[in-house]
């Protein structure tokens, strides 16, 4: 786990080395236990090439090719792994974050084939099998990954995402150069690139919440590359090629019994977890509360319980970290030390609090890269931080389940548009009864899926008030766009072409939350808040086969008899206290937006509002002020409230990189 850089110069361009340096040291963060840099540069019959520690070391002023690297060391600590990482025949160069969780699998088939391997690493093992399938290789690879291989034989740089964006690539290709990182502010050191802000991005993140769409990113000239792409740079012809790898759709049935379908995915669970426990160092894991954190925390109680060797990385006992808060309504440690006793963990209570969140927020900012979306990702990053200073190193979460496997209320509702419209009436009322019975506040108050509600039910709940009132953009037109959530979920509910018109309603929704609409921004946050501590984030319930499989399930081993993912809840069985994995209620990831900001950071947000705001090109602040003043004495509900947040982040984003 580590971070990862790059500048190829285009036509005559040459890398400047202090720029590079200057690069490498913004993402510090990422890896503090080593730094190193490939220098290349032409000569008559090929390319020579430099490794060297820091830029400093190098006089070379005619290098066309620079690597940068900062090591996180988790797999073989040993020098010997350092990046960025050569072929034998210094050929062939890697700059690679992430992990391959088969790459002993494919350590021994290449070492079938004759390749000779010096470390232990994984590092090497993705080279070698880019050596020996090239681009290819990728269909071969288990795990998360952003990695750049500079191939100096075939004149080119092979960069590629793992299929579900766990890891971050960021590029932009300036009048020179083509440049990237594995975190945007390492892109706007690059003295080429302009940092404008993207408006329509911007406008979108304030309308809905979300900025991470595709390869739109918040400034105008960086993009993405999206999960599951390569991409190929040819340095003589400066050609850039992009190539989808991988694309996610639902597989046939294949006529298995509920209960196979349910035993294979508890086989699939825990081989996914067992690879995720492979580490030289200390893990841990996050815990909720919830049946997703749960559901790993069980598998790795199992595991340790059963199969001592795969789990030695958790030491003695498996230490895990919770958000808690005084306020009964959003606190889950009650279901977080149930699990904890469960499984023998040894568990850490967090107690975020409003003064710390705001000394916190513009660094908060600057390492997220782009604005967020509420006070639950701080609750996250009280997380990493606890986990950080307990010496735990790697942390696996539950991050994917709601997603895969059915979790969200807009996935119940998808499949009762199903059984409505195929007539399984009955089916489809016996399943509203039973979620009546369940009494699920979290699927029986609309108010949660506001932003998948039809323009007109928004207008009449008047969820939008607060923001339409100060958001300078064409508000219908937002709110309506093509591109917006809303829109995307009630094409597939009608079931019209929108390019991924595979499976059911719910089956379609899944894709587009898998990769584009809910999980993106999740796993932005999950890389950044994790980094920041130097952390490794593992997220075993998104292991592409998984993944595949839960999407594949049938639409009633998701949502039955008023269950969301029921096939998880069955597949648990015996692994979790059944207080636990039968849970009724669901919280999402719970924090206080309204009570710190209308009460305990009420004069932090007044004196922030007073000031000059950056964000008044978006915002028309007398009207945000006359809001946030009323709002005081009014029942502002907690939508409201989320958009304030929001306009505070993109404040703070634009404070942390001094943008206008």
């Amino acid at each position: 786990m580590c971070g990862i850089v790059g500048i190829v110069g285009l036509n005559d361009g040459r890398v400047d080395l202090e720029i590079l340096q200057r690069m490498n040291d913004l993402q510090a963060h990422r890896g503090p236990d080593g730094e190193g840099f490939l220098l290349g540069w032409p000569e008559i019959g090929g390319f020579r090439h430099s490794f060297v520690e820091h830029t400093s070391q190098s006089q070379i002023k005619s290098a066309r090719v620079g690597l940068g690297h900062r090591r996180l060391a988790i797999i073989d600590l040993n020098e010997r792994g350092r990046q960025p990482m050569s072929s034998p025949d210094r050929s062939a160069w890697i700059s690679y974050n992430g992990e391959i969780y088969n790459f002993r699998e494919l350590r021994a088939e290449l070492v079938a084939r004759g390749y000779v391997f010096t470390t232990e690493s994984d590092t090497e093992v993705l080279l070698r099998a880019y050596l020996h399938w090239g681009e290819d290789c990728l269909a071969h690879l288990e795990g998360m990954f952003a990695f750049a291989i500079w191939d100096s034989s075939r004149g080119q740089l092979f960069c590629a995402r793992d299929r579900l964006g766990i890891k971050p690539f960021y590029y932009a290709v300036t009048k020179g150069h083509l440049i990237f990182a594995s975190e945007m502010k390492s892109l706007i050191a690059f003295p080429g690139l302009n940092p404008t802000p993207a408006d329509d991005a911007v406008l979108g993140f304030l309308v809905h919440g979300n900025c991470d769409y595709g390869e739109g990113t918040t400034l105008k000239e960086v993009k993405a590359l999206p999960a599951a792409h390569s991409l190929t740079f040819n340095l003589s012809t400066g050609r850039l090629k992009m190539d989808q790898y991988w694309r996610l759709k639902p597989q046939p049935e294949r006529g298995l019994s509920d209960c196979d379908m349910i035993a294979q995915l508890r086989e699939l669970l825990l081989d996914t977890t067992r690879k995720h426990l492979i580490s030289d160092v200390r893990a841990g894991s996050c815990l909720s509360g919830g049946l997703d954190s749960s559901t790993v925390v069980g598998l790795i109680g199992k595991l340790s319980q059963e199969e001592p060797e795969t789990a030695t990385a958790i030491g003695d006992k498996l230490q895990t970290f919770t958000s808690c808060y005084d306020h009964e309504e959003i606190d889950e440690r009650e279901h977080a030390l149930a699990v904890a006793r469960s499984t023998g963990a040894t568990s850490q209570l967090v107690f975020p609090t409003a003064e710390d969140f705001w000394s916190s927020f513009e660094r908060m900012a600057w390492h997220q890269d782009m604005p967020f979306g509420g006070l639950s990702y701080y609750a996250q990053w009280r997380v990493m931080r606890a986990a950080s200073e307990s010496g735990v190193k790697v942390l696996l979460d539950g991050q994917g389940g709601d997603e895969v496997f059915g979790g969200y209320a807009k996935f119940r509702y998808a499949y009762l548009a199903s059984l409505l419209r195929s007539g399984r009436v009955l089916r489809m009322l016996s399943e509203v009864g039973s979620t009546l019975r369940q009494g699920d506040r979290y699927v029986l108050d609309v108010r949660n899926g506001y932003r998948y509600l039809p323009q007109r039910v928004r207008a009449l709940l008047q969820v939008d008030s607060a923001l339409k009132s100060v958001v300078r953009t064409e508000w219908d037109n937002a709110t309506s766009s093509e591109s917006t959530p809303a829109t995307r979920w009630w094409r597939n509910a009608a079931n019209t072409s929108n390019g991924n018109g595979h499976g059911t309603i719910m089956q379609r929704i899944q894709v587009d939350d898998i990769l584009l609409d809910t999980l993106p921004q999740l796993l932005r946050m999950e890389d950044r808040s994790s980094m920041a501590f130097s952390l490794e984030a593992r997220v075993p319930l998104l292991d592409h086969r998984l993944v595949q499989y839960g999407l594949s399930l049938p639409d009633h081993l998701k949502v039955h008899k008023g269950w969301s993912k029921f096939a998880v809840r069955e597949s648990m069985n015996g692994l979790l206290p059944d207080s636990i994995r039968l849970r009724k209620t669901k919280l999402g990831f719970a924090a206080p937006d309204r009570l710190w900001l209308s009460q305990s950071l009420r004069s932090h947000v007044s004196e922030l509002l007073a000031s000059d705001l950056r964000c008044r090109r978006y915002v028309d602040v007398e009207a945000l002020r006359g809001w946030y003043r009323s709002a005081q004495s009014s029942a502002a509900n907690t939508e409201s409230h989320l958009g304030l947040f929001r306009i505070l982040s993109l404040e703070m984003w634009m404070r942390a990189f001094h943008l206008n």
